[in-house]
């Protein structure tokens, strides 16, 4: 299944969840769980300021997870996160989302679809509130109404207002 999980990481909250999610699933299937911290500036504050993201990510794991900080050159963080995946082996790669809704999730989405295209692997998006709390999609909204259209009289698909 899965042996080695990928947590591309930076400094937005939604990471936390992220490896979180991954230290759960390595340890109910087993693996490693690697923490790839992306600088787009390679300057020693920005290099400390990672060290010090990734250590605070590992403080959660029953097992020590990998921690890495590669600097991308030309700003493509899709190439680099695709390129260290396959050079190491990775199995899935885990990435957190606010859960928000709105145009950084949407981004994200985007991110993740050519995340998966460039690494020919499963890309696992994990959001960052309780599911009592999570914003509802649009693509909720409109499969829903895609169901209801298709299966007049069913209760199983509603949309969120």
């Amino acid at each position: 299944m899965f042996r080695h999980l990928l947590v591309p990481v930076d400094h937005h909250p939604a990471c936390h969840p992220a490896a979180h999610h991954a230290y759960d699933l390595t340890r109910a299937l087993g693996g490693r769980v690697t923490l790839l911290h992306i600088l787009e500036r390679d300057t020693p504050p920005e290099r400390t300021s990672a060290d010090r993201h990734l250590e605070t990510l590992a403080a959660g794991a029953r097992r020590p997870p990998a921690r890495v900080v590669l600097p991308v050159r030309d700003h493509d963080v899709q190439g680099a996160i695709a390129h260290y995946a396959r050079k190491h082996a990775a199995d899935l790669i885990v990435l957190g989302i606010s859960g928000a809704g709105g145009l950084t999730d949407d981004a994200l989405g985007k991110f993740a679809v050519n995340l998966a295209r460039l690494s020919a692997l499963p890309v696992h998006l994990t959001g960052s509130r309780p599911p009592s709390e999570a914003v509802p999609s649009r693509w909720v909204q409109v499969l829903g109404d895609r169901h209801r259209a298709a299966h007049p009289g069913v209760d199983g698909a509603r949309s969120e207002p």
